[in-house]
């Protein structure tokens, strides 16, 4: 049961495998637990705390196989926390955007940065969708300055604004709202 609340919890954010099963049909009895890209066993995968988390796949047992092999015969569940996420989608910039990364390494964070995605300003749990991005989904990255900020988009807040222009991925949960 306690694995079925914290299910629910992160159905929200949502990458799936498969499109719109649901997550009892897609799992066997023994699934994979993976998060962070390390394997666990139930008991500390149900440990972990949810809030944390900013991105959560669910795949069958032929995805599963695939990937892990004959161990994955009754699926798999891969959590990435936040902070996993933001390490991803920040080296991923870095390698993309000469200016992003020139910022991000006078700044030493992104904190004084503001995402925007496809003109969607990303204000609270963003670390999943900007983690989904990837080659496929990428078209390019600008850099605003505050006053653009402040000017198109009415953020006072953070002084270089993150423009990035993706398509968007069609087996992201919500993806509408997100990209």
């Amino acid at each position: 049961m306690k694995f079925l609340i914290i299910l629910s919890f992160f159905l929200p954010h949502c990458i799936f495998a498969q499109k719109h099963k649901e997550p009892s049909e897609m799992l066997g009895p023994n699934p994979v637990y993976i998060i962070d890209s390390i394997k666990l066993e139930k008991s500390d995968f149900l440990k972990f705390d949810p809030h944390t988390v900013a991105r959560l796949m669910i795949l069958d047992s032929a995805d599963a196989k695939k990937r892990f092999g004959p161990e994955g015969t009754d699926g798999a569940i891969i959590a990435e926390t936040k902070n996993f996420a933001r390490k991803h989608y920040i080296a991923y910039f870095r390698k993309k955007s000469h200016a992003f990364d020139s910022l991000y390494m006078i700044a030493k964070s992104d904190s004084a940065f503001q995402y925007i995605i496809n003109d969607k300003v990303k204000t609270k749990s963003y670390e999943g969708d900007l983690a989904t991005i990837d080659d496929a989904l990428f078209l390019s990255l600008d850099i605003l300055t505050a006053d653009y900020l402040k000017k198109k988009y009415n953020i006072n807040d953070k002084s270089i604004g993150i423009l990035i222009s993706a398509r968007r991925p069609q087996d992201l949960f919500n993806w509408e709202s997100k990209f």
